[in-house]
């Protein structure tokens, strides 16, 4: 039987950050690896869950809402949550081992600097954001075991020190989310591609209303009228951005007014342009081989930009075209 716990306001005091509930919304659609899981405030198990008690379902909650907040996949969640359990049992420790003697908090972060400062450590929300990003940035972690993946995270002296925390990783955050599985956390990340993937291998790249169509208009930073060779889509910063199609990545930094730019090769002379990331939100790099869907970069403002958003270009033919007519025809409406 589940039922829940009272007093969600003292819990937090405790256990600092958000302490979520049980109720799962609607997921952005196109999500890879999982639509991210977001949790509604509304309390977790009294019972224990997979032997672990309430101050740990409440960690465990924080972790789950830090990663709903930048919208990674549910199968990044989930191996947060076993991370932290294989670090710390899902507690916050004020203390480390031998190994790491200045460790501390629920994922047992060291004073290194890569981890921010004590206090960032010791609270399960901004631990589990910190966590997040040193995941996504780890080359082709949607397709490692995830006992890899946490290992070159956390940088374990053994890589399989997780393993066997996964199934009760997979239970605790099923039963947070109200669910009886977390879809598509058991699979990697390229053999579950977004449910609105077109039958041509297509799909819109990020989540958010079009705020600015292809075509000449009045520049916001400049005042003079000039072609706005893409589309924008009005999406919060740390939204994932996916592939819009199968390609390969032929560049992926810095370049110049479009802030840090990813550009995909689909062949056939057709290029697709994400601008305005931030340099340490490129989750690709040059080289990688992607289908359509796969998570390429986090929504930021950077270069010639006035707030976040995605600028998405297609190139045909050495020529910037409109990118929704373009994506009509593949069957993908921005």
């Amino acid at each position: 039987m589940r039922a829940l716990i009272g007093g969600i306001a003292a819990a937090t005091l405790l256990f600092g950050g958000c302490v979520t509930g049980v109720a799962l919304q609607p997921p952005p659609a196109g999500a890879a690896c999982g639509a991210p899981l977001v949790l509604d405030g509304g309390g977790f198990p009294v019972e224990p869950v997979a032997g672990y008690g309430p101050e740990q379902l409440a960690n465990a909650a924080a972790i789950v809402t830090a990663g709903g907040a930048l919208g990674v996949p549910a199968r990044a969640q989930v191996i947060a949550v076993m991370t932290a359990m294989g670090e710390s049992g899902l507690r916050v420790l004020d203390y480390g081992d031998g190994v790491g003697p200045d460790s501390r908090g629920v994922f047992q972060q060291r004073d290194n600097g890569a981890w921010g400062s004590y206090a960032d450590r010791m609270d399960p929300a901004t631990s589990a954001t910190n966590f997040y990003r040193a995941l996504l940035a780890v080359n082709g972690w949607e397709t490692l075991a995830p006992t890899l993946a946490a290992h070159k995270t956390q940088r374990n002296a053994d890589p399989y020190h997780y393993e066997r925390y996964w199934p009760a990783a997979l239970e605790v955050v099923a039963a947070l989310s109200g669910t009886t599985t977390v879809p598509g956390a058991a699979g990697d990340c390229t053999t579950a591609p977004p449910a609105d993937l077109s039958t041509d291998g297509w799909i819109r790249p990020a989540v958010g209303p079009v705020t600015s169509s292809y075509g000449y208009r009045i520049h916001p930073i400049t005042g003079r009228r000039k072609l706005h060779g893409g589309t924008d889509i009005g999406s919060p910063c740390g939204t994932p951005i996916y592939a819009a199609g199968p390609g390969v990545v032929v560049q992926a930094g810095p370049a110049a007014s479009y802030g840090t730019l990813v550009v995909i090769d689909h062949g056939s002379g057709v290029l697709t342009r994400y601008a305005h990331m931030w340099n340490e939100d490129v989750l690709t790099t040059v080289g990688a081989t992607l289908t359509g869907g796969q998570v390429i970069g986090r929504v930021g403002s950077n270069g010639d930009s006035t707030g976040c958003h995605l600028h998405l270009e297609v190139v045909r033919a050495g020529e910037r075209i409109d990118p929704e007519p373009f994506l009509r025809s593949l069957g993908v409406t921005l």
